[in-house]
């Protein structure tokens, strides 16, 4: 009897296992037949796309090439603004600053030049030194101003002009001799106070200097103070050799000789004829008149001629001596000289005479040698020796009768000796002036018991 499979009503038919299973295992290798083509074909595939891919490959200069190829006109318009900005910050403020610094960064030493005092308003002037600039340039015309620093407000007094040139590396800078018109008397006075006084002294310039980088022009600022060698008040000023002249010239000079002028700055000077008054302590003995004062740099030997007040000396013979105790102690005279007058062709340089009015210079000379020239020119300028002279002076009895007789009959009203009328007596003027040496021992003596 045949089994019968029961089934619930509404559940679909399910076909027999085997009937099931067959289908089933030749649909299954159907499917797996058609995966497995599939799969080959994708296989085959993707190695034609891996072959492709590998033999295209770009490099990243392509790629920036292809970039730049797309967005071209964007990085355009990015460069013209950067430019648009930049152009102007490096033409009008970076190189003008660079330009700017190299120009503050100058020393400009004064290494040589010249001064030649030509009026009360003019003076001639030339100048050398030099400039240091990195890279090769061009200076056009340049006008400074030199000032003192320290005066307020700003008062130059005066001008020079500095010829334009080509720059490169250390290049010397030549200021052509030109004359400069002097602005202001009272500040180069007080300038050339300290030139005369001090080691080194300040000068201030000023000036607007063009200056061209090949075609680039850039417009600076020059305000520097510089240094220049002083005078040190002339040290080593000194009387080398002083003749009295008797009966004196037709000019009324009765000495005469020569005087070193020391230089130590480095500015050659050409001051004209310079007339000094000679001082012991405040008192004025007389004065000389130096010739041709022109002083280069190192010592400077000159002839002078003048006057000694002899009988304001020997009428003031106490105070006179007293002024000269330290000096006598180190066998020399300390003389001060002051500036009187300076004339230049016949015209007066009032800078200079305010100048040298303001300043007291000091020369010493040896005792002996100052002796020794004054009876060297009382006796004619013959070559006898100072024991000789006052031998001679001694010896006369003639002369020392006369003395005593003078000395009887000359008395002025007070009891004082009349030395003028002594000196208008004699009929002999190398007699009268021996007389007053004389004395002048005779008191130098009485001063040191």
């Amino acid at each position: 009897m045949a089994a019968t499979t029961s089934q619930s009503p509404g559940e679909p038919e399910v076909p027999p296992a085997t009937a099931r299973g067959g289908r089933g295992d030749a649909d299954d290798a159907g499917d797996a037949g058609d995966t497995g083509g599939a799969q080959s074909d994708n296989a085959s595939s993707t190695g034609h796309v891996g072959d492709k891919t590998a033999g295209s490959v770009t490099s990243k200069r392509q790629k920036v090439r292809r970039h730049c190829g797309r967005f071209w006109l964007w990085y355009l318009i990015a460069t013209i603004v950067f430019l648009a900005i930049l152009l102007p910050i490096l033409f009008k403020v970076i190189i003008p600053a660079i330009v700017q610094a190299i120009v503050n960064g100058q020393d400009l030493p004064i290494v040589s030049g010249r001064l030649d005092c030509v009026s009360a308003t003019e003076m001639k002037l030339a100048l050398n030194t030099s400039l240091n600039t990195p890279l090769p340039a061009r200076l056009t015309d340049l006008t400074l101003s030199l000032y003192n620093r320290e005066t307020k407000p700003y008062s130059p007094f005066t001008n020079v002009t500095i010829s334009g040139q080509k720059l490169k590396g250390d290049t010397k800078i030549v200021i052509k001799e030109q004359t400069a018109i002097i602005s202001n008397e009272s500040e180069i006075v007080n300038w050339f106070s300290r030139v005369l006084e001090q080691d080194k002294v300040d000068l201030a310039v000023r000036g607007k200097p063009t200056i061209y980088l090949g075609a680039l022009k850039t417009d600076t600022n020059l305000d520097k103070t510089i240094q220049i060698p002083g005078l040190k008040k002339f040290t080593g000023l000194g009387i080398e050799k002083l003749q009295v002249m008797l009966p004196p010239d037709k000019n009324g000079n009765n000495i005469k000789g020569t005087i070193n002028i020391p230089n130590v700055g480095v500015l050659v000077l050409n001051f004209g004829n310079i007339t000094f008054n000679i001082l012991s302590g405040d008192l004025r003995i007389g004065q000389i008149t130096v010739y041709d004062v022109l002083l280069n740099p190192g010592n400077n030997t000159m002839n002078f001629d003048g006057q000694l007040y002899l009988d304001t000396l020997i009428k003031n013979l106490g105070p006179v001596l007293a002024s000269q105790t330290e000096a006598l102690n180190r066998g020399q005279i300390d003389l001060n000289v002051t500036g009187n007058q300076t004339v230049m062709n016949g015209v007066h340089i009032t800078y200079v005479e305010k100048l040298l009015a303001n300043q007291r210079l000091t020369t010493s000379l040896s005792v002996i040698t100052l002796l020794s020239d004054v009876l060297s020119g009382l006796l004619g300028g013959g070559s006898g020796s100072i024991i000789d002279a006052v031998g001679d002076i001694f010896g006369n009895t003639t002369f020392i009768n006369n003395i005593v007789d003078h000395w009887n009959t000359t008395k002025a009203p007070g009891g004082l000796t009349n030395i003028g009328s002594l000196l208008r007596k004699r009929n002999d003027p190398r007699e009268a002036m021996m007389w007053n040496m004389l004395k002048l021992g005779l008191k130098m003596k009485l001063n040191q018991r």
